[in-house]
């Protein structure tokens, strides 16, 4: 038997370094995974699989998923297999920056005319009174601290190495219980008044690289904040000793340009969405601010602002959208109760129906899904993937086949069984050119591609105006910036800006689930009555009227479409489809996470040093074994026999 092998020293990159950025809409329960993430494991938080998932009755697991969450259960419940994270808050890095000027410019701040402006457009109350004098208490520990961030010289940090010193400011001074102070007297009236003024705050420091400053934007200034988070980062990772790991959980991040600015640094970053149900979203929002008697209608346009994000230009302001849209990792938060009673509805409707037995995969609460995804961080391929996000990683990589120029949609058509039987993404239909690869100047000057564009863009008058309006002078000014960019257009927005409203019609693409369903027609697919659709969105109305018809029992999605589907439609008749939020891994994570270091039997023999041989290379050992031993009797008789002929010569 072989010895046994410790692996650690395999796993040890991936155990001593990760970066986890969490996002989502407000409400949704980042800060409670971010909670549980600095936690780490714990028997009362999570519940116990055996309990969970066995039948009582047959003792056996009830699904398979169930045998898989044992399995990573077992393995975060090891020692330190899943140690706590430590913690980095948005909101607290802000303060840092107000700490960089004095504590009047900051009560300045608070009666500067364009704040002012802001609040007011947001329907908020604008006056600080209040909060003012609470705020002068904090005057000197302001100042304070101030002086302490100032010694630390962040500008020079890798010249001076001075790592320590930004560490032991950010986690072990009196700076987070500073930070919680003066953010719990910001929202002593209103809670969204303070949610206001901090995202204000971060908006001018993406656009002006300066807290107070809202001057012109500049693309030099977009990754200020999170420059300052990856110093802190950084500082956590010089400054641990060796046997503490630097796992960073960052709570939350808003921008998709600051997520890009983390995925392009560290190969162990991993970007977790936290999504929730809407209705549940929304009481849970109400139950909140209704403490501190805001007007949840306010709070709603303001969150869907941030949710929604700036114009095209706006880069530096926050959209949550597409931040769900880049995502490694998505998490459906749910409760326990939330569980049991989607699960208990599942097996009601599987006893009533029995010609249709719905084979969904159970629900899982988010802290068992976060479990499963920190195990796979850390140990991947320790299970292999869901149903669920094998379907939905197809529906991802065929979004990438897109041809439109503003999001790039996919979505694939399963039967009952989870077999897919057809993949769309959102493009013009077959034969026609999709938008991305037309070339705006080509209609302009109406040379070269002419074909590629339809006779209504090149002979309407008044689409052309707009057209020539929006792009020949602006294409001119700024080919120093394009660097040779392919410069197309979106059809829609130029035909909306000359038209009466706007009209979602008048796009020329194809929604991925209405390709995907064509896709079925056109080439004689089979019926997918009972099946199941997975897109990387969510369907608007009119493709949730065709998933209807088509008999679809159930839509997994990602992000919810701003529309009425599931209240009006999905919901709707004898028929109703299941709607639900997706969690798993897609894109790189779902091989980052399910590829394994090396095949798990090698894995087992290593650790236990046991190896297994088949019948027949036992045999042929044995027969090796006994040549051998017949070889060594046949050299020990031939010894013998040359002993006895010597004593029977002496004898003669």
């Amino acid at each position: 038997m072989s010895k046994a092998t410790d692996l650690s020293h395999i796993y040890s990159l991936r155990n001593n370094f990760t970066v986890i950025g969490l996002t989502g809409q407000i409400g949704s329960g980042c800060s409670e995974v971010a909670e549980q993430l600095s936690k780490g494991f714990n028997y009362n938080d999570f519940k116990n699989p055996i309990e969970v998932g066995l039948d009582p009755i047959t003792f056996e697991f009830k699904h398979n998923l169930y045998r898989k969450y044992r399995i990573v259960y077992n393995w975060a419940s090891y020692k330190d297999n899943f140690k706590g994270y430590s913690r980095i808050n948005y909101k607290d890095v802000l303060m840092i920056f107000l700490l960089q000027n004095t504590f009047d410019d900051f009560i300045d701040f608070l009666i500067k005319p364009e704040l002012i402006e802001e609040l007011n457009d947001a329907k908020l109350q604008s006056d600080f009174s209040n909060e003012v004098p609470l705020l002068n208490g904090l005057k000197q520990q302001f100042e304070d601290l101030s002086k302490e961030f100032e010694s630390i010289k962040i500008q020079k940090i890798k010249e001076k190495n001075n790592w320590e010193d930004l560490y032991n400011f950010y986690f072990n001074s009196g700076f987070l219980p500073f930070c919680n102070s003066i953010q719990t007297i910001l929202k002593i009236n209103s809670q969204l008044k303070r949610n206001k003024l901090l995202q204000v705050i971060a908006t001018n420091l993406r656009k002006s690289g300066k807290p107070y400053d809202f001057s012109k934007p500049s693309a030099d200034n977009v990754f200020t904040i999170v420059k300052l988070i990856n110093y802190i980062i950084k500082s956590h990772g010089k400054s641990v000793s060796e046997e503490k790991r630097t796992q960073i959980v960052i709570d939350d991040l808003r921008s998709p340009i600051e997520i890009m600015y983390f995925k392009q640094r560290y190969a162990a970053f991993y970007t977790i969405a936290v999504t929730k149900d809407r209705n549940n979203r929304k009481e849970a929002l109400k139950t909140k601010y209704n403490k501190t008697l805001d007007d949840y209608d306010v709070g709603e346009k303001i969150w869907e602002e941030e949710y929604e994000g700036g114009k095209d230009h706006e880069f530096y302001k926050a959209k949550i959208s597409a931040c769900i849209q880049q995502a490694d990792i998505h998490i459906s938060f749910l409760i326990e109760k939330e569980v049991d009673e989607k699960n208990d509805l599942i097996q009601k409707e599987n006893t009533l129906n029995k010609k249709t037995i719905d084979n969904t995969s159970p629900y899982f609460s988010w802290k068992m899904q976060l479990l499963k995804y920190v195990s796979l961080i850390n140990h991947p391929g320790l299970i292999s993937p869901s149903h669920e996000e094998r379907c939905m990683q197809m529906a991802y990589t065929a979004k990438h086949n897109s041809g439109c120029i503003s999001r790039h949609v996919g979505a694939a058509i399963t039967d009952e069984n989870y077999s897919i039987k057809a993949i769309g993404w959102n493009t013009t239909p077959s034969g026609q050119v999709p938008c991305v690869l037309r070339n705006t100047e080509d209609l302009l000057d109406y040379k070269n591609d002419i074909k590629s564009f339809t006779t209504y863009e090149k002979t309407n008058k008044k689409f052309n105006a707009a057209l020539d309006e929006n792009f020949r002078k602006k294409i001119n000014e700024g080919r120093e910036y394009l660097k040779g960019r392919n410069v197309c257009f979106c059809f829609k927005d130029v035909k909306n800006s000359c038209a009466d409203g706007k009209n979602q019609v008048h796009t020329r693409s194809l929604h991925a689930e209405e390709n995907a369903f064509l896709q079925l027609a056109k080439y004689g697919g089979v019926g997918i009555e009972n099946g199941k659709l997975f897109t990387t969105a969510s369907p608007c109305e009119l493709c949730s009227k065709k998933a209807y018809q088509l008999g679809i029992k159930v839509i997994y999605y990602i992000d919810p479409y701003p529309g009425i589907s599931d209240e009006h439609i999905l919901s709707a008749g004898n028929n109703p489809i299941q709607t639900r939020l997706f969690n798993g891994a897609i894109g790189n994570a779902y091989h980052w996470l399910y590829d394994p270091m090396m095949p798990y039997k090698d894995e087992l023999t290593l650790l236990l040093g046991n190896k297994f041989d088949d019948f027949a290379t036992k045999q042929e050992k044995r027969a090796n074994d006994l040549l051998k031993e017949n070889k060594e009797l046949q050299q020990k008789n031939e010894e013998l026999q040359r002993k006895i002929k010597e004593l029977e010569n002496k004898q003669a």
